[in-house]
């Protein structure tokens, strides 16, 4: 979350800067608001004249390029696989695709626990792979509803994957406002 303020905040500066110096650079070519005949900008036309400008310049977008492209490459997201292997061996090998445990994971939640709009999302992990649980709680929830489903949940999940292949975290947030309510529930 924090890598995502920054790239925004960097993102944002980054645009209002490029804007300033387009908007500077189209007033020194048409002379629209005339602060360029007030200002000596003979040095700066002197440099921009010389022969070596253009090869600074071409080299200096190259460089901003790969570093634009590094930058956007390093922020794909990384597709998960959805596979796991459990520790059989042999013929008696088994791969368990793990898009078809999460949704069954989030209605387990919304069934057995106080909670509105359940999300999932899965991760790699060091061995295997992590399945988010995201839910908003109910606002008459109680503490100890919330735990006891939430136990029952990890409890199937360590129950179906005893060497980690697979585990399940979940996140309970704030309840959600009353207009983002899809259906009303009763606990």
């Amino acid at each position: 979350m924090r890598t995502l303020a920054i790239d925004r905040v960097g993102a944002a500066l980054l645009g209002l800067v490029l804007l300033a110096a387009g908007a500077a650079v189209v007033d020194w070519r048409f002379d629209l608001v005339g602060a360029w005949d007030r200002l000596d900008t003979g040095l700066i036309r002197e440099t921009v004249e010389a022969d070596w400008f253009a090869w600074a310049a071409g080299g200096a977008a190259v460089v901003l390029a790969v570093v634009a492209l590094w930058w956007l490459f390093a922020r794909v997201p990384r597709p998960v696989e959805s596979g796991v292997r459990l520790g059989f061996s042999g013929a008696d090998r088994v791969d368990v695709d793990v898009r078809s445990i999460a949704p069954r994971l989030r209605e387990s939640l919304e069934q057995s626990a106080p909670v509105d709009h359940v999300t999932s999302s899965r991760s790699r992990t060091g061995t295997g792979q992590l399945v988010l649980l995201r839910a908003n709680v109910d606002p008459r929830a109680d503490g100890e509803s919330l735990r006891r489903a939430a136990d029952d949940v990890a409890a199937s999940v360590e129950a179906a994957f005893p060497d980690r292949e697979v585990t399940v975290r979940i996140l309970i947030d704030a309840p959600r406002r009353r207009g983002k309510r899809r259906t009303p529930r009763v606990h």
